[in-house]
């Protein structure tokens, strides 16, 4: 590309698509192929953008366009994968680079300003509200969970940009704000998103926004109405729990055919032709149905469960807490040394200790600051430590757990602690399977709230935005990241809608609630980046 009296690469004349191309290799479903002429001289030098304008009332997703046959270059791709919207909704026409990497000093000199310029599109001036056609990558905070224009008790806090809750940003919409709170943003139902970070109309993933809304407004309705269990807010048996794989729920006839055409609905809701919600049964149970009660169990998945990125090596005993004392007392552990050395097969917790055979699930102090709110609500809760030995075979057994609650007559009083060690019968044993239960669900809650939502979706959002803002697209970074981020805005965007917004599908159902969001703010505290890759996390822990 040579120089134009702008400053920038010359231009070529304008030209127009021309005939289908009605067989082509590469064509997925739902997509055409045109085919289009340029003029060319050498004078030009060697093609590295194009623009185009859309004349049409309707966006077109452009996945690429490929010049073949230029002189000295034969076949130059230009990857593309953006929607275009009709040319009057743009200050400027839309323009896409070759496929070749280039470093910011690398650029052709006549490609420089057209790089810079996209840039500066892409990033925005921060104001006004965001449109569907816009691709402008901006920050914000998380002030849209809440909505305490429609009541109250569904106001939520403003996390990040505040020392108290901090937060990763995400992206910016400009929707205005409630009239109750200036500093929370006014919910809708659509979210806006830098257009090429949304769900392709032909894309499986678009399921997944129609399924979480439907699951929230039609389906969870539908099946309460359906369930047995209507006016109960707990299994009375397991046999009940079993139930829901083995004898499934005996759905109304008209519920399936009210959900949804998707086919994976159907498959979610497959009856049989018995007309029952079956769940697939666990690994697990399928032998013994008892098996997930075994305390090897219990140790065992916090390894290979859904949650093996908290248990960390015990290296001082007891186990310490970094909370403030003035505002939450003494919330050093209870469990002693006579707790766990009688499960230590003749070890001493010094020695265990000294050659890393001790390990701790510790859920107190991100939950202790809120347990006096939680067990104000219907939900009733305990902060836990779990201390585990390895043994010699290479499996983990638990040997304590400590159950901690507030003191009623304040938080700054301390927690009131009880240490539960392993018993296998009677009475005793029946009280050890309820501490490991209640250490599952903290454990559970932590995994959903911190270890998934927080530490994957979350922090990754700011990065998008950043790298959007300022890596141009022929730059290597960005080529690399790009696979990484897809599809991240997008679902961050939704789950903001219906499933971590105040009384959504996580507060509803997980043991956190209202503070749900909030307590994971608190956690954040403690983040940093360098700690998050391999084999830095597991050093730390």
């Amino acid at each position: 590309m040579h120089y134009a009296a702008s400053g920038k690469g010359k231009v070529g004349k304008q030209t127009f698509l021309e005939g289908v191309i009605t067989s082509l290799p590469t064509l997925g479903a739902g997509q055409s192929a045109f085919d289009i002429h340029f003029e060319w001289d050498t004078d030009m030098g060697v093609p590295g953008a194009f623009y185009i304008e859309n004349f049409m009332q309707v966006e077109f997703y452009l996945v690429s366009l490929t010049l073949e046959d230029v002189p000295n270059q034969g076949t130059i791709q230009f990857p593309c994968n953006s929607w275009v919207y009709n040319s009057k909704l743009y200050k400027s026409d839309r323009i896409f680079f070759s496929n070749k990497t280039y470093l910011p000093g690398d650029m052709p000199a006549p490609l420089k300003k057209y790089r810079e310029d996209e840039l500066v599109i892409l990033r925005g001036d921060g104001t006004g509200e965001r449109k569907e056609h816009e691709r402008i990558y901006d920050y914000d905070v998380y002030n849209d969970l809440g909505n305490p224009d429609s009541n109250a008790r569904l106001a939520r806090p403003v996390l990040g940009g505040n020392t108290t809750f901090p937060y990763p940003r995400r992206g910016r919409t400009g929707r205005k704000p409630t009239k109750t709170d200036p500093k929370s943003e006014s919910r809708s139902d659509s979210v806006y998103l830098p257009r090429d970070e949304a769900f392709g109309h032909l894309k499986s993933s678009d399921f997944l926004v129609y399924i979480l809304k439907s699951a929230s407004q039609n389906v969870i309705p539908q099946l309460q109405s359906a369930l047995p269990l209507v006016g109960q807010t707990e299994f009375n048996t397991f046999e009940d729990v079993r139930d829901l794989y083995e004898g499934g729920i005996k759905l109304p006839t008209n519920i399936l055919s009210d959900l949804s055409p998707i086919p994976l609905f159907k498959e979610l809701f497959r009856t049989d032709g018995e007309q029952a919600l079956k769940f697939p049964v666990p690994k697990i149970i399928q032998v013994d149905k008892s098996a997930w009660m075994t305390d090897e169990e219990f140790a065992r998945e916090m390894i290979a469960g859904l949650n093996p990125h908290v248990i960390k090596v015990l290296k001082e005993f007891p186990p310490q807490s970094k909370l403030d004392k003035q505002l939450y007392g003494d919330n050093t552990s209870t469990i002693t040394k006579q707790h766990v050395e009688s499960s230590l097969g003749g070890v001493t917790v010094e020695e265990a200790i000294s050659n890393n055979k001790l390990f701790i699930l510790d859920h107190h102090d991100p939950l202790f600051p809120y347990l006096s709110k939680i067990n104000k609500t219907t939900t009733k809760a305990y902060a836990t430590r779990t201390v585990l030995f390895l043994q010699n075979d290479g499996t983990l057994k638990p040997v304590a757990i400590e159950l901690s609650k507030p003191n009623p007559q304040g938080d700054n009083y301390g927690p009131i602690s009880t240490v539960y060690t392993p018993t296998k019968q009677g009475v005793d044993g029946s009280i050890w399977q309820l501490a490991k239960a209640y250490v599952v669900v903290n454990d559970s809650c932590f995994h959903q709230l911190v270890s998934h939502w927080l530490n994957t979706h979350a922090v990754v959002e700011p990065f998008v935005i950043a790298t959007n803002r300022h890596l141009s697209v022929v730059h290597p970074i960005h080529k690399l990241l790009l696979p990484h981020y897809r599809d991240t805005m997008n679902i961050n965007a939704l789950a903001r809608n219906v499933l971590v917004n105040a009384e959504g599908i996580i507060e509803s159902t997980f043991l956190w609630g209202g503070y749900s969001l909030e307590m994971s703010a608190v956690v954040y505290k403690d983040w940093v980046l360098t700690e998050q890759a391999l084999p830095n996390d597991l050093l730390k822990r």
